[in-house]
């Protein structure tokens, strides 16, 4: 029986090439179609399993106002002491995210008060946390008439008035570092390790008189006592927590400045929260028209090239669709408003590095930096939306890329 043999096909190398390039076309345009459709308004089921809807902030708003009465025993700078206090409860709250603040002071009676007003949308008891503890650090050492071992009073080891007063105090130390470390039961939970000055030899000898012994730190009348251990002079306090969420409310309140005057709170009450209700789908609505207006312009009245008009309006088709698609799968919050501003401002930049293709990198790191430095130091939807934009600006540009190849293949394969 005679045996069959079958040509073997061979392509070439430029087919081949072709060919792939035809298949990626297909695939990106599959893609672009696929975003477009999750990131358009009513169109959040897609599937009878999965619905992938904008999660919209405003519901998770509260406001909330705090009075803090201050305890002045000392009337030197005064006014230098308040506005510190000030100052640093502002931090604690930028750094925890909170959206929109204010502090003011006040003297009423005799009294001196800061008011504090917050609308966000972090959970309430981190919140309380930052603003009602005054946070203030004090290092101490056990008295030696008190029997901290006193089974009938077991709170001796806890309270201040158990302990002797040291030099050292918040403001002492460069910086508290909060990680995971083992405890005595051999289970990781956080603990805050005091770092010094490397000048500072008067805490080194510190640890070496008290070596093996124990001490204690005193934080708004409450002491935890910590033991120094005689073959290391790590100085590690227990946060007393192992969750996340807590540990870096106990990281802001040790690093985010000595507030130098105690207080108390007075009053706190709930406010109604001010937040502008937008309509996502007429928002939309609106962006679409006045982006297509622009477009209009640019190529009839400014006479701009319609390559660059093609390419930058498919990037910023594709950067804005697929930043809508990823808040809408992974369930992201957002707020309606500050999604709109970075819709337009990422428009804004495709079409500017689009036109001088040349100055796309410069562009590109000179926002980088200014986006990193109001990540760094600013707060409330500043902080917010130039964080978005660092992931609006790598998304932004490689979607340039897609879209360039995609334009030439499709021209390719269409023979235009």
């Amino acid at each position: 029986m005679k045996r069959i043999k079958f040509k073997k096909i061979k392509f070439k190398k430029g087919n081949t090439k072709g060919f792939v390039n035809y298949l990626l076309s297909i695939l990106i345009s599959s893609v672009i179609l696929a975003l477009i459709l999750i990131s358009l308004p009513l169109t959040e089921r897609v599937s009878s399993s999965a619905t992938y809807d904008l999660v919209n902030k405003s519901s998770m708003y509260w406001a909330q106002e705090y009075i803090l009465k201050l305890d002045i025993q000392d009337q030197t700078d005064t006014t230098g002491k308040i506005n510190k206090t000030k100052s640093i409860l502002q931090s604690r709250l930028r750094k925890i995210g909170v959206e929109q603040s204010s502090i003011s002071s006040y003297t009423q009676e005799e009294g001196e008060y800061i008011k504090i007003s917050v609308q966000t949308t972090k959970e309430k008891e981190l919140i309380d946390s930052v603003i009602k503890s005054p946070y203030i650090v004090n290092i101490v050492t056990r008295k030696n008439d008190v029997n901290y071992e006193d089974t009938e009073n077991p709170l001796i080891p806890y309270l201040p008035e158990n302990y002797n007063p040291t030099d050292f105090s918040g403001e002492d130390f460069r910086n508290v570092y909060v990680t995971k470390l083992k405890n005595s039961a051999g289970e990781y939970s956080y603990f805050a390790l005091f770092k010094t000055w490397p000048w500072r030899s008067d805490w080194k000898k510190f640890l070496e008189e008290f070596s093996g012994q124990t001490v204690g730190v005193s934080i708004d009348g409450f002491v935890t006592p910590v033991q120094i251990n005689a073959q290391d002079t790590t100085f590690a306090v227990s946060a007393s927590t192992g969750e996340d969420k807590y540990a870096k409310v106990t990281d802001i309140l040790y690093n985010s400045g000595n507030i130098p005057l105690s207080y108390s709170l007075e009053k706190e009450q709930e406010v109604v929260a001010d937040i502008a209700e937008i309509d996502y789908i007429k928002l939309t609505e609106g962006i679409f028209i006045a982006i297509l207006f622009i477009y209009i312009y640019l190529l009839i009245i400014e006479k701009t090239h319609k390559d660059i008009l093609l390419k930058s309006g498919l990037s910023s088709v594709l950067t804005v669709s697929g930043w809508i698609t990823y808040l809408k799968v992974t369930g992201t919050p957002i707020d309606i408003f500050v999604l709109a501003l970075e819709v337009i401002a990422i428009v804004v930049i495709i079409r500017l590095v689009t036109e001088n293709i040349e100055s796309r990198l410069n562009v590109t790191i000179l926002l980088l930096v200014v986006a990193i430095l109001g990540v760094l130091f600013g707060s409330g939807y500043v902080k917010m939306f130039t964080k978005d934009l660092i992931l609006l600006l790598i998304l932004s540009n490689l979607s340039l890329l897609i879209c360039s190849f995609y334009i030439t293949n499709v021209r390719k394969s269409l023979k235009i």
